[in-house]
């Protein structure tokens, strides 16, 4: 009896051991495993670690990606505005280019024409001189002209596509051209101070001239005009005349002003303007830099 049980426990305590030595060789292997495990974990950490790294290089460099790309866009921005600026700049270039070739022209087509009235009113001049100093020599200067004329200046006068008139001393209208009446629907026996009122003088700005500042006052004060504009408004017209103005004083054998010669053409808005761009330049040329205020 005794010997089976010291049997069985003996049997038993090997049978513990052998269970024991498997336990431990299980637990060995399983930490084994576990050690493997952990070590791969440990390098899937590291480099979890290094891509998060690598993320967080990568997100910054989009950033300044993303900041680089808007500042690009305002600056395409701004180079789009520039580029419509230096269209619009190059049209008003190419605008005043022209306009400035148009005023050339102008200013050449005023000068000829300034020439042409000058030379037809000294003409004129000379002819009322004639007839102021020999009635006879003039009448024969006009029959060599192929003229009859019916009194001593008007066959001249009226043949002038320019307006003509001629003012006496006290500023009453002695003579006026057909083309002056038409011009300026004023004729013989109106005074300067009528046709002020009447006409609405004024300057070629606009401002209103007095009698004492009208071309034909100035002539008869002994002045010589030459291309005056003048602004007017006739009584049977619906808009303005601008009118550029020549004038001379008549004068006796003493030389005493008797009588103020007048020639006068209608302009347009552009060859007036033209004319006083010529007449700036050439003050300019005569008194050096003009200081312009706004």
């Amino acid at each position: 009896m005794w010997d089976w049980v010291q049997e069985l426990f003996t049997t038993f305590e090997a049978q513990l051991q052998i269970a024991m030595t498997l336990l431990i060789a299980l637990m060995g292997w399983m930490i084994f495993r576990a050690h493997r495990q952990i070590t791969k974990l440990a390098g899937t950490s590291a480099v979890m670690v290094e891509s998060l790294g690598k993320l967080e290089r990568t997100t910054d460099v989009v950033a300044k990606i993303a900041q680089s790309s808007a500042k690009m866009q305002e600056s395409l921005a701004s180079l789009e505005q520039t580029g419509d600026l230096i269209e619009s700049l190059t049209a008003m270039a190419a605008a005043m280019q022209t306009q400035l070739g148009s005023l050339e022209r102008a200013t050449g087509e005023i000068t000829r024409r300034t020439e042409e009235t000058g030379e037809t009113l000294r003409s004129n001049l000379e002819e009322y001189r004639m007839a102021q100093g020999s009635t006879n020599a003039y009448r024969e200067y006009l029959q060599r002209m192929g003229m009859a004329p019916a009194s001593d200046v008007e066959p001249i006068l009226e043949a002038l596509g320019d307006g003509a008139s001629a003012v006496s001393v006290e500023g009453k209208i002695l003579y006026t051209n057909r083309a002056y009446a038409d011009l300026t629907s004023i004729h013989p026996g109106a005074t300067l101070d009528e046709i002020v009122t009447r006409c609405h003088i004024r300057a070629f700005d606009g401002a209103d001239l007095p009698v004492t500042d009208l071309p034909e006052s100035r002539v008869l004060a002994g002045e010589i005009v030459e291309g005056e504009l003048v602004r007017m408004r006739p009584a049977t017209f619906e808009r303005d005349v601008i009118l550029s103005v020549n004038g001379r004083p008549a004068r006796d054998g003493s030389g005493k002003v008797v009588a103020a010669v007048m020639l006068a053409r209608e302009v347009s808005e552009e060859i007036a303007m033209a004319i006083e761009v010529r007449r700036s330049s050439s003050e300019h040329g005569r008194t050096g830099p003009v200081s312009w205020a706004v």
